[in-house]
């Protein structure tokens, strides 16, 4: 009799004992299924974290073998952003680009420093660059053409940043251990066919041109056409009564004469001449190799060879140039299409140059923050501790800023601030906009000196020198050095803004000059009047006409404006003398109206550098170093008075005193009798006073923290500066919190009579709350301040170099989202 196994035997019964157990642990789980889902949900979140984590890795980071790629158009790259307002035409404008898949805007400053950084990153190995139309789809235009919308002089700073891009590829490949990736440095420019010259003045930077083959070059030299509009207004009844100062001025021209005046002829024709033997010599030493390897067996008519310059003159004398004939001439690098980039960029990740920029800027912020923290273990109890945290004391905080200039190892600070287009007085970019930003980045404790970047061909008189002004105002009064930067142009109004500032840097292909005034005013005849069918009276109350576009001006109106003119003009011509150091003579030599490259401004003294926007940070940087002292010290000055002034206006407002007049009084009257008894303190209220003098004072205090800091300080963009724009951009969101929180927008200076005096204590009881504890607190730190400004140079140097390794500069990166590390 055969043996039968038994019902819970193997293999059956192991199948119910697991079933068993899924059972329980599922009775288990549904008993505590709200922990069950958390935890699971937790799991969830854990792995895909660490998915998406790997996924960054791939897609965001950068990585060694990474290639730079590049949508260049009409709107790719500007000087600066416009201020947009919400719910704008400009703001829904921006909006839409984006969502049409159009690339990314980038200023020239971002652009400028996004090469450099490449350059320096042995992780980007090339740079792919494509232009493309500024709108595809729908909204494209047939008829326009394909341009990257740049003038001479912006697209010089970019071919100085791809040759350095270049030239630091090469050095890397020299320096390199084992294998090589073969398109180390090299730089391709695609384009079925270039549409105009500045195109391809850009793209002759490039080590490698691909155009296809039904493409053109169309290289023919640089030319001018000018309409002259004096013959229409006689015809219609219309004259033009114009003034200028000079001869060259020509701005007024078209519409008073029926040619061109000789001496606007000549003067034009310099400046074309000047322009055009730029670009040859610069495309000339660019493609120069590849040029001669084309031409190498041919000559000149006189029998010697050919020089690459000489190739590019002829090209010009015979362009435009089919593409085949291009690649002939060295001028371009072969034929093709833009589908052949993927086999270019391989395995190797390709990322945007507007990517790459906020990418390794944000590298290079976390890691200085990361060293910052590092650094400071230092006890908080310190006196420079004591000053940062005065509560609801922004003017005490900005003193113990100001202070902190004088470290010679902190990285410097330079305030940008923009003028653009038309020089006019109203406006976002107007005369008092502009002068706005520059006071406020001189009040600015964390800047030590500005850049001026002008594009500009000038504009309103008084908009002009209200600019000229405040760069004369910030100079004195703060001791911050300004720098200008010149764009495509810096002309008439554009340089007599920007006369007086330190150093004047230009590109070669820069407009400048101008120096002269012109006005113009039309007048209606009874031509005119007959013509179109009406008929005008006028009423005056007083025999003055000097206003009426119906009347030519004479007599004593004509004088009147006549002298006007002759005086701006000998304002102007005396503003450049004294701002470049002329005598009359010499400033009337290069006034009279002439225009000029920058390759001539710099001959006769108008401009300091050859260089571009990057140069002239570096250095204002240089500059505002070396003027820290002075500028703690306005600083210092400053802030104190405002914070005096502050406490004179509570004062008056508890009723300790009747009005501001006796406050200042009985407070000058007892600050004066504590001098009388050899008391150090002057000054009312706070009475700091930084006692740190120019000359041996200075080297003093240097050399007290020399260790901290390398010996020579030299400005470099990419280690040592920073820029900070201005005006200051303010978030919507920012500014709702910062107003229903504190009751004021974002901690801006504000200098009027009302919030300026009421800022501190108005609010209600929870303000009166934040006030009692911020005099506290005031009272409690003002002798340690006072010790430490009272203290010799070396003591205070010494001072601040101890603070730095023990507080983290921390507060400095709290507007970082204002403030860019470049």
């Amino acid at each position: 009799m055969s043996e039968t196994n038994p019902p819970n035997s193997k293999p059956g019964g192991a199948n119910k004992h697991y079933s068993s157990m899924l059972l329980r642990t599922a009775g288990l789980a549904w008993r505590y299924k709200k922990t069950s889902l958390l935890v699971a949900g937790i799991a969830y979140l854990a792995v895909k974290n660490k998915v998406n984590a790997a996924k960054k890795d791939v897609s965001e980071n950068i990585i060694d073998g990474t290639v730079l790629t590049w949508r260049l158009n009409g709107g790719s790259i500007v000087e600066t952003t416009a201020p947009t307002h919400f719910g704008s035409a400009s703001m829904i404008g921006k909006l839409i680009k984006r969502l049409s898949g159009g690339p990314k805007e980038m200023t020239m400053l971002e652009a400028l420093l996004a090469l450099e950084m490449a350059a320096e990153d042995p992780r980007v190995k090339s740079l792919v660059v494509r232009v493309t139309p500024e709108v595809t789809g729908a909204g494209a235009k047939g008829n326009e053409p394909l341009s990257i919308g740049l003038g001479i002089a912006q697209i010089q700073e970019l071919r100085q940043a791809l040759a350095t891009f270049r030239a630091k590829k090469e050095a890397q490949k020299q320096h390199a251990v084992g294998a090589v990736d073969k398109d180390l440095g090299r730089t391709y420019f695609y384009i079925d066919s270039f549409d105009d010259q500045a195109t391809y003045y850009l793209a002759s930077a490039f080590s490698d041109i691909i155009v296809q083959p039904t493409g053109y070059v169309p290289l023919t030299g640089l030319s001018s056409t000018q309409f002259y509009f004096k013959r229409l207004g006689d015809k219609i009844g219309v004259n033009v009564h114009v003034e200028a100062r000079k001869e060259y001025k020509s701005v007024v021209a078209p519409y008073s004469e029926e040619s061109m005046p000789e001496k606007h002829r000549e003067n034009l024709m310099s400046l074309l001449t000047s322009l055009n033997d730029t670009l040859v010599a610069d495309i000339a030493l660019a493609r120069g190799p590849a040029i001669l390897k084309q031409t190498r067996r041919e000559g000149s008519e006189d029998g010697a060879p050919l020089t690459a310059a000489d190739v590019v003159r002829r090209a010009m004398e015979v362009g435009p140039l089919p593409a085949i004939d291009a690649i002939n001439a060295g001028l371009v690098s072969e034929q093709g299409y833009p589908f052949g980039i993927a086999s270019i960029i391989g395995p190797r990740k390709p990322m945007l140059v507007s990517t790459y920029g906020s990418k390794r800027r944000d590298e290079i912020l976390s890691k200085e923050m990361h060293d910052d923290a590092a650094g400071s273990g230092g006890e908080q109890g310190s006196l420079m501790g004591s000053f940062k945290q005065a509560l609801g004391r922004p003017n005490i905080k900005k003193v113990a800023q100001s202070l902190e200039l004088l470290i010679p190892s902190r990285p410097v600070t330079v305030g940008v601030v923009y003028l653009m287009g038309t020089i006019e007085r109203l406006g976002p970019q107007g005369s008092h906009s502009v002068a706005a930003s520059l006071l406020q980045a001189a009040k600015d404790p964390q800047v030590s000196a500005i850049v001026l970047r002008i594009d500009s061909g000038g504009g309103d008189v008084i908009a002009s020198d209200t600019i000229a002004a405040a760069v004369d105002y910030v100079q004195a009064h703060f001791a911050k050095p300004v720098v200008a930067s010149y764009g495509n142009v810096s002309a008439s109004g554009a340089y007599y803004s920007s006369t007086s500032c330190k150093r004047i840097f230009a590109s070669p292909g820069t407009i400048t000059g101008s120096i002269g005034v012109a006005a113009m005013r039309p007048v209606f005849t009874s031509k005119l009047m007959d013509f179109i069918g009406t008929n005008v009276e006028e009423l005056y109350t007083v025999d003055n006409k000097c206003n009426s576009v119906f009347h030519t001006p004479e007599g004593a109106v004509l004088e009147r404006y006549q002298r006007n003119v002759d005086h701006i003009y000998s304002d102007f011509t005396a503003r450049v003398a004294k701002g470049r150091g002329f005598t009359g003579e010499q400033a009337e030599n290069v006034a009279r109206g002439q225009v000029f490259t920058g390759v001539q401004a710099l001959g006769n003294g108008l401009v300091d550098e050859m260089g571009g926007f990057t140069r002239a940070i570096e250095a204002a940087a240089q500059l505002g170093h070396e003027a820290r002292v002075d500028i703690a010290k306005k600083l210092v000055e400053f802030y104190v008075d405002r914070s005096n002034n502050t406490e004179i206006r509570k004062a008056v407002a508890y009723e300790q005193f009747a009005s501001v007049n006796e406050a200042v009084e009985k407070i000058t009257l007892a600050s004066k009798g504590k001098k009388a008894t050899a008391t150090a303190d002057a000054k009312p209220v706070v009475a700091i006073e930084l006692k740190v003098a120019k000359g041996d004072g200075q080297e003093a205090a240097l050399g007290a923290v020399k260790h901290e800091g390398p010996p020579v300080f030299k400005a470099d963009i990419l280690k040592n500066v920073k820029v900070k724009e201005f005006p200051e951009s303010v978030s919507a969101t920012k500014s709702l919190i910062s107003r229903l929180v504190f009751g004021s927008s974002n901690d801006k200076d504000n200098d009027s009579s009302t919030s300026a005096a009421l800022d501190d204590y108005v609010g209600g009881p929870q303000m009166m709350f934040s006030n009692i504890i911020s005099s506290a607190v005031s009272a409690a730190i003002r002798n340690d301040i006072k010790q430490i400004l009272s203290q010799n140079p070396s003591s205070i140097a010494s001072s601040l170099a101890q603070t730095a390794q023990e507080h983290s500069r921390s507060q400095v990166r709290a507007e970082a989202d204002q403030v860019k590390f470049k």
